[in-house]
Order: C-alpha cells, then sequence, then structure tokens
C-alpha cells in the first residue's frame, strides 16, 4: 500500500522555493498542493511544477484543509510572522534560515509550536545531508584523534545593489543573517560531538568586519573559544568571494569538507565527498549518496519526524535554532550592528 504523501503549502516563490518544488517532484512521501505569493507569480509557479492551487493570499493558503505542513520561503523578516501564523493555523512549519532575525522571535516561534502542538524546523539542509551524519561518525571514532579546531567559511560575490534585500538593513541584509548561521553552527555541533553532547556553545567570541556603504556586513569573521577548549575561525560575506568550506583539525589529522552547505555543489545533486587526512595513512575521499535531492530529504524528515513536534538531531533542534541564533546577534553587536 503506498505510504501516505505530507501535503505542502510553499509561501513564496523565489529560487529556492523553486529549488524545494522541483526537488520534491521525485518524492514520494511529499507533495505540495498549493502556493501563495504576493509578487503575483504564484500561478505562474504552480503551472510549473504541477502545483493544483495558487494564490496571493497568506490566509488563502493557510485556510487550505488539504496543506497539512507549510515551507516558509520568503525575505527574512517575513519568517516569524508567517511561521506563528501558520501554527496558528495548526499547521507543521519549515523555516527557511534564519528562523527569525534575532533568538528572541526564534524562542517566540518554538512557544508558539509547543502550545500548538506543531512541528517546526529551520531549513538548515546540510543538518538532513547524510554527508554530515558520515563525518560526525568519523569524528566520534577518533579517526582524527581529538577534535580541536574548525574553521568554516561561506561567501559570495553578489552586486552591490542598494535595492538588493542582501544590502538593505531593513531587510536584514548582511552576511552573518544571510549565510553566517551555516559555519556557525557547524561550529556548534562540532564542540559538541568533541565532548559528548549535541552541541555546545561558544564560551567567547570575538569579531571583525565591514560595514558597507549600505550599512550591512558585507564581510564577517568570528574567532569562537568553547569552554573544552576547542576553537574556530567562522567568515561570511556577501560582497567578497571567500568560497564554501570547512575543516576540522584534531590531533592526528583533518577532515576537509569541500562544499558543506549544498553537499556536491549542486542543489539538485546526488553525491558528494569529504576528504579525510590522518597522520601515516594515505589520503582517503569518503563518497556519500542520496537517492533524491536534499531540499526532497529535508522535507522527508519533517513528514518522517511526525507526530513528533522536532526533528532528529543533527537537524536542527528548537534549541539548537535558538542558540544559533544567539550567536548570530552577539557576532552582529560585535560589529556594532543594530538589534532587529
Amino acid at each position: 500500500m503506498k505510504e501516505k504523501q505530507l501535503q505542502w503549502g510553499v509561501i513564496g516563490t523565489g529560487a529556492i522555493a523553486h529549488d524545494f518544488a522541483l526537488a520534491l517532484g521525485a518524492s514520494e512521501r511529499c507533495r505540495i498542493v498549493h502556493v501563495t505569493s504576493s509578487s503575483g507569480r504564484a500561478a505562474a509557479f504552480a503551472s510549473q511544477y504541477g502545483v493544483r492551487r495558487a494564490s496571493e493570499s497568506l490566509e488563502e493558503l493557510l485556510g487550505d484543509g488539504e496543506v497539512e505542513a507549510v515551507y516558509v520561503a520568503t525575505p527574512h523578516p517575513l519568517h516569524e510572522h508567517q511561521a506563528l501564523a501558520a501554527i496558528a493555523a495548526g499547521k507543521h512549519v519549515l523555516i527557511e534560515k534564519p528562523m527569525a532575525t534575532s533568538a528572541a522571535g526564534a524562542q517566540r516561534i518554538v512557544d508558539a509550536a509547543r502550545q500548538r502542538r506543531v512541528l517546526a524546523m529551520e531549513a538548515y539542509m546540510y543538518r538532513c545531508h547524510p554527508l554530515l551524519t558520515e563525518v560526525i561518525s568519523h569524528v566520534r571514532a577518533g579517526e582524527i584523534g581529538q577534535l580541536r579546531h574548525v574553521r568554516a567559511d561561506f561567501g559570495f560575490r553578489a552586486p552591490r545593489r542598494p535595492e538588493s534585500r542582501l544590502f538593505a538593513p531593513e531587510q536584514a541584509g548582511g552576511g552573518i543573517l544571510d549565510v553566517g548561521g551555516y559555519p556557525v553552527s557547524l561550529a556548534r555541533l562540532m564542540a559538541g560531538v568533541a565532548v559528548g553532547k549535541p552541541s555546545a556553545e561558544p564560551s567567547q567570541l570575538t569579531a571583525s568586519g565591514q560595514i558597507g556603504p549600505t550599512g550591512v556586513d558585507e564581510l564577517a569573521q568570528a574567532s569562537l573559544r568553547f569552554e573544552s577548549g576547542m576553537t574556530a575561525e567562522v567568515a561570511c560575506a556577501i560582497h567578497h568571494d571567500l568560497g564554501c568550506m570547512a575543516t576540522l583539525f584534531g590531533d592526528e589529522g583533518r577532515i576537509r569538507i569541500e562544499d558543506p552547505w549544498l553537499p556536491g555543489g549542486q542543489r539538485q545533486g546526488l553525491e558528494s565527498h569529504f576528504t579525510l587526512e590522518r597522520d601515516g595513512a594515505e589520503t582517503e575521499q569518503v563518497t556519500v549518496s542520496i537517492p533524491r535531492a536534499i531540499y526532497a530529504l529535508e522535507a522527508e524528515l519533517v513528514a518522517d519526524s511526525l507526530p513528533a513536534l522536532e526533528p532528529l538531531w543533527p537537524a536542527m533542534t528548537w534549541s539548537d535554532s535558538i542558540a544559533n541564533l544567539r550567536v548570530l546577534d552577539t557576532w552582529r553587536a560585535a560589529l556594532g550592528l543594530p538589534p532587529l
């Protein structure tokens, strides 16, 4: 007998919503039944991906009885309001990162989801990929010895356009909120793995960066220190091509992940790898394959987690999302950026 599909509504029709819809086309566990957008592009999106209903009203989507889960794929400042509205309507919710523009906003979402008894998850998709599970397994097995340091970067060069959300303070622009959460979340995760916990919080953070002419952080760097003694260097950028790389340094070797945030380097890619370098041993490339694109695995994780209200670790749990945003709040404040 065919397993019941979780029926999704999608809020937003930007690039990431297209990636989500394309991936779910290959899923037997999930399907999109309704899309809404204030841009006027919902009908075209629905036609492209075979979605039955399109609307220009959030209320119409949330009032659709067939929609069981909602994917929030809109600009950052809209996440909290739309997630809270979906939760109030009794829908499970997958929220693009960042879950909110502050730790306080994430806490409000978590409190609402707990009270309404629905699942809420922040969509750091790399946390749903088996590549990360494989990396964790190698670290836990001591294959690079005791983990001492993490170096993680996520930076790209976008043209400096004041009208772009990336460069607009009122749209929560800047590197830290757009992509800085990725390296921070990996550093916190690995600091936890190093001491046998799900995650760990930095006891010290120092930062530097470059604030551009529009008032957002175009380049930001932070040094983290954890109580275990493990350290991390993280960097992000929206106007400088730092690349995407993470390296885990242990007493006896290192693990290099060439594209940790989008494993395989392709949004619909099915194969990725990391490199294991150990003292006295040949360099080994560990390849990980997946049956469907990562956005489908992310949606399926939501489906497979139910009736639980949180996904299984290492996906972003409630406490993880709040703590990660707390670090981003601190990082922004260290650069003199105002709270959001």
